[in-house]
């Protein structure tokens, strides 16, 4: 029996025209895909975790701040649950995006393994740099942010040490 993805050169790796797909290429997503799904809907589920602690806290810091209602260290002691659920929705923001972009990609190696086109193949790609390409910024973001971390500690050690007397 003749398959039809092999060359006539015989190499099952070879490409049987400019622009076909090899079966290998459609084993190597096929296999990638389960992966994919896996990363993508435990990352939508810590993005549920966080918005119902960013949830709880602000229920929580709701009734903190209506008991202690008032002026100076109090009233910011009493806000700063509502802050933390702030940041919280943030960094679900932060799982939410990189989880959508990997779904989207295994939906389109889905996609390409029932049409096996070029064009379903440039989809899932395209959709898998876009992924690569947020985790790249937040990681550089990430870097400078413990750069500047690290300089003001820096900076505010080097401030505490001159202004101790002895």
């Amino acid at each position: 029996m003749d398959n039809p993805y092999l060359s006539s050169t015989s190499d099952p790796n070879a490409l049987s025209s400019p622009g076909s797909l090899t079966p290998r290429i459609l084993q190597i997503l096929g296999e990638t895909k389960p992966w994919v799904r896996l990363c993508s809907i435990i990352g939508f589920i810590f993005t549920g975790l966080i918005l119902l602690g960013a949830l709880v806290m602000l229920i929580a810091g709701g009734a903190i701040f209506a008991g202690n209602f008032g002026e100076g260290p109090a009233a910011i002691g009493a806000a700063m649950p509502v802050v933390m659920s702030l940041i919280y929705v943030g960094m679900a923001a932060l799982y939410f995006f990189p989880s959508l972009k990997l779904w989207k990609y295994g939906t389109y190696i889905l996609k390409l393994m029932n049409s096996q086109s070029m064009d379903d193949l440039e989809a899932a790609l395209d959709a898998q740099r876009g992924f690569w390409k947020f985790v790249g910024i937040m990681i550089i973001i990430v870097i400078a942010i413990h750069a500047l971390l690290i300089l003001g500690m820096l900076l505010i050690s080097v401030f505490a040490a001159t202004t101790v007397s002895p």
